[in-house]
């Protein structure tokens, strides 16, 4: 079920206080804070998102019409709250190579299927993703991706 756009308003502070809580545990094994500077404004924001981690290098998911990720283009400096623990990170957004973005969110989407609908893919009777919507989808999604600070 995807959630209406506006309810983001609500919600994103409620998860933000939550992730940064002494109980973020109930979350934390999926969600994480992504703290970034706008590139124009310099001020600082901190959004929720549903991460994966693979190897060492965290990915995110959001799609191009949400304009946060825009500020990671060409690479920038983050801090990524994982597990109640804040640690310095080098990201960027992957928004021009499709067969990335999308072998990435078919795995992200194995884990998460119910993630589906915020990427207007439909689930089959047996759960796989339909093919006409994941190859639309990736053509408008973007894959945030972060590797430890040097």
């Amino acid at each position: 079920m995807k959630l209406p756009e506006p309810l983001f308003k609500v919600i994103n502070p409620i998860m933000t206080g939550l992730l940064k809580s002494p109980i973020h545990g109930l979350w934390s094994s999926s969600l994480m804070l992504i703290t970034f500077t706008g590139r124009n404004s310099k001020k600082v924001f901190t959004t929720p998102v549903r991460y994966i981690e693979t190897q060492g290098t965290v990915r995110c998911f959001t799609s191009s019409e949400n304009l946060w990720w825009r500020n990671l283009r060409g690479g920038a400096d983050v801090v990524l709250r994982i597990k109640g623990k804040d640690l310095p990170y080098h990201a960027k957004a992957i928004d021009d190579n499709p067969e990335e973005v999308e072998k990435w969110l078919v795995h992200y989407l194995g884990l998460f299927p119910q993630d589906a609908a915020y990427h207007d893919i439909r689930l089959t009777p047996d759960k796989s993703l339909v093919p006409q919507d994941l190859a639309r989808a990736r053509d408008h999604a973007i894959v945030v991706e972060a590797t430890p600070a040097h």
